[in-house]
């Protein structure tokens, strides 16, 4: 089992430590804020407060928006560590360790442990990738288990190991409960051309995966869920969930989120960042390879994911994740040739010249975007740490012009890997705090009563460990703080002052949401 070789294997278990420490690395030192993050880990908190494991609210309303594995998580850990922002990501950095141990394992065995030690420095350079799971968000749990199903599946293949066609199927039930049929759907389609390429589709091959069997595992696991949430919330979850946030996100822009093909691509790029200035080389070198069945695999792995995407009318960064380990391996292949000294240098030199160039700009952009937004012109020096980066893209292009390739590759990923630290150690713990919930602390007594009036920012409810009611009307708001002395209204409705300005009102507190177009207003009836 692998559990017993990590604990027996001193090198296992090291890049399973250091990739723990990197994906949890002050996962405790900044607020629960972004959207999804507020949203999400209130979810859960309200099952456990409500004792239920089939029915996932937001301040007391259904939320059809995700399947409850994440949330079953999250409880456990609000159970052992209580409800704050290190409980509510405390699983995400432990699946985003384990990806990345698990990438390491499969890639050593199926290929060669020296291209496993590069793919796992990559992952652990990239630090849009380690955001991630430093996110309470179902995304970390969605990657482990999409991408595990895919190396259990090629190491079955490759070696007929029994228990990775076991894992497979177990795998692909989780990942449905993750964030739906999307890892069922995916790891198909791509096993299916994988099968083309290798021209066994039609063969007995297919029949020895026991796709029956393996079939009837995989919904056994995932079905009872969603048969459940159907009979109790009389099918609005599961409208709400298949046809609004699957099929939907597919086919059409949701929440703003769409654009070009080329915007699914720009994600990729930056996700893998720095080592993604390579991710060319990468493609072409694998093609050249694809002979190599792990080479193959891995190729039509991030080339369906991509390309799914790409033509996806919703489009986030985060929708490619699970074929990062695949990608990642894709550029290793080729930086070991490179190391190897087996290909011409030429692309490489220039590759790095183009990190440098992003690397100038990473600061530079960071600075103007702070200095543009007013509220976040008090932290807008602390830009200025991402020259971190551009002084390791200069470092490493300096010994990689020398020929010291394996000095060069260790400054610019190390470089990156301690960015990736002052981020989430310096850097959001000062600026996430400059949110409207984090100042409304201050000026809302302990012992209020609040309500919102019509629409609330969706991190109070997490912050506050309450939910809160929604009242629609102006009359239903002067009711309430007419009934109570202490009554507050909290509220991010775009036309909250105007509906109030000819009310005896004093409002406590205006501030712009981060991040977003809103503001939140907090006001309480005048005194006389």
């Amino acid at each position: 089992m692998l559990l017993e070789r990590i604990l027996n294997d001193k090198k296992l278990l090291s890049v399973f430590i250091i990739s723990l420490f990197v994906c949890g690395f002050f996962i405790h030192g900044f607020p629960i804020y972004i959207l999804d993050e507020a949203k999400n880990s209130e979810a859960a908190r309200e099952m456990l407060i409500n004792n239920t494991f089939i029915i996932p609210t937001f301040n007391n309303v259904l939320r059809t928006d995700k399947p409850p594995l994440h949330y079953f998580f999250m409880m456990l850990s609000y159970k052992m560590f209580g409800v704050n922002a290190f409980a509510a990501r405390f699983f995400s950095s432990v699946f985003g360790a384990l990806t990345i141990l698990g990438t390491f394992y499969f890639t050593a065995k199926l290929f060669n442990k020296q291209v496993a030690i590069i793919t796992w420095f990559i992952l652990l350079s990239s630090v849009f990738f380690v955001q991630v799971f430093h996110q309470a968000v179902p995304d970390p749990y969605l990657i482990f288990f999409v991408s595990m199903s895919l190396f259990c599946f090629l190491d079955f293949y490759m070696n007929s190991a029994k228990l990775s066609l076991l894992l497979f199927y177990v795998f692909l039930g989780l990942g449905t409960l993750s964030k739906g049929p999307v890892a069922i759907a995916l790891p198909g389609l791509i096993i299916l051309v994988f099968l083309l390429f290798k021209k066994e589709l039609f063969t007995k091959k297919v029949f020895s995966c026991y796709p029956i069997l393996g079939g009837l595992l995989t919904f056994c696991i995932a079905i009872p869920w969603f048969l459940a949430v159907h009979k109790a919330t009389n099918g609005l979850f599961t409208e709400g969930f298949f046809l609004n946030h699957n099929i939907n996100r597919f086919s059409s822009k949701m929440e703003g989120h769409g654009g070009i093909f080329l915007i699914t691509w720009a994600f990729v790029i930056l996700g893998l960042l720095p080592f993604s200035v390579y991710i060319i080389q990468g493609f072409k070198h694998a093609w050249l390879h694809k002979n190599q069945t792990f080479v193959l695999f891995a190729l039509i792995v991030s080339v369906v994911f991509i390309v799914f995407f790409s033509i996806s009318g919703t489009k986030l960064p985060n929708y490619t994740m699970p074929c990062y380990p695949f990608l990642a391996f894709l550029i290793a292949f080729y930086i070991q040739k490179i190391i190897e000294k087996k290909v011409p240098l030429k692309w490489f030199k220039r590759s790095s010249f183009v990190l440098i160039v992003i690397s100038v700009l990473l600061p530079i952009g960071a600075f103007v975007a702070f200095n543009i937004e007013k509220q976040l012109q008090p932290v807008k020096w602390y830009s200025l740490f991402l020259l971190i980066a551009t002084i390791g893209a200069f470092v490493g292009y300096y010994f990689i012009k020398k020929t010291f390739l394996k000095r060069g590759i260790v400054v610019i990923g190390f470089s990156w890997v301690v960015l990736g630290m002052v981020i989430f150690g310096v850097i959001y713990p000062k600026l996430i705090v400059l949110n409207p919930v984090e100042k409304s602390f201050s000026v809302i007594p302990k012992q209020s009563k609040i309500v919102a009036y019509k629409r609330l920012d969706a991190a109070f409810p997490i912050n506050y460990k309450q939910t809160f009611e929604v009242l629609n009307t102006k009359e239903a708001i002067n009711k309430f703080l007419d009934a109570n002395e202490n009554g507050i209204v909290i509220s991010n409705f775009k036309h909250t002052k105007k509906d109030f300005e000819s009310e005896n009102i004093e409002i406590l507190l205006e501030y712009k949401a981060l991040f977003e177009n809103h503001k939140t207003i907090i006001f309480k009836k005048t005194e006389f």
